[in-house]
């Protein structure tokens, strides 16, 4: 899977993010070796940032919400363990992120994620509805042009359902060990280039009837940010927190 991810500023404020996946899957047994390929669902998010100083500490709050808009044709069954990319209706969004510098170069996050479904789709299937819980604690020293970070996430995947009637091999629970960081490749500030990479290990995971799950997975790509009409634009080396694929 590729994600194609931006994160516009538009204030100092306020920024618009968009990011949508290309599928490619392939499903292979003693009878079957077949690949589709497909554009999953498009997500939307109008993010709003407070920057307060909390124990005489400098503090980051964002919120977000937005909606997933179908734009292909639906590679609905996508078998990646907790994750589902395309569920064929548009979908609420709400996110919330609080960042908080320990001491300099040092911080520690804590997010909270969720998309509902509330709709079924064309063939009376309705995704379950999914949930994500992290803390992270990353490290940036000054002027070295990387950080790291390492944490825990923890996901609930609710049923999916078809004419209201729960699909038994959908849904779990799962807990992740993150290790992860950013390398500027060129540039400096918010319009550097910037590699991130992030390496993911499911330390438990409980899942209802029988589904393939991960052993692991490992996610990379590159970004930068910009900014438009006087705002400043997004570090390309922040987390993407609203998309299973994250982006890189």
């Amino acid at each position: 899977m590729v994600s194609i991810s931006a994160d516009v500023g538009l204030t100092n404020k306020f920024s618009l993010a968009a990011s949508i996946p290309f599928i490619i899957n392939r499903s292979v047994n003693r009878s079957l070796d077949a690949t589709e390929s497909e554009f999953g669902d498009l997500s939307v998010l109008l993010r709003a940032f407070y920057s307060p100083r909390i124990l005489s500490k400098p503090t980051n709050l964002q919120f977000a919400l937005g909606a997933t808009i179908p734009v292909g044709g639906g590679v609905t069954n996508v078998i990646t363990d907790e994750r589902n990319f395309a569920s064929g209706t548009v979908d609420p969004l709400a996110s919330a992120i609080f960042a908080l510098e320990l001491k300099p170069g040092w911080n520690v996050t804590g997010k909270l994620f969720t998309r509902q479904v509330f709709a079924e789709d064309a063939n009376g299937q309705k995704t379950g509805n999914y949930y994500e819980y992290s803390v992270q604690f990353s490290y940036a020293p000054l002027l070295k042009g990387y950080s790291t970070y390492l944490g825990m996430s923890a996901i609930n995947r609710r049923q999916d359902k078809s004419d209201g009637v729960p699909f038994p091999n959908s849904g779990g629970n799962w807990l992740n060990l993150i290790l992860g960081g950013t390398k500027t490749l060129i540039g400096e500030g918010e319009s550097a280039i910037k590699f991130c990479g992030e390496f993911q290990l499911p330390v438990y995971k409980f899942v209802n009837g029988f589904q393939l799950t991960e052993k692991w997975n490992l996610r990379a790509g590159i970004g930068t940010g910009f900014s438009l009409f006087g705002g400043h634009g997004i570090d390309a080396g922040e987390k993407d927190f609203h998309l299973p694929s994250q982006p890189k």
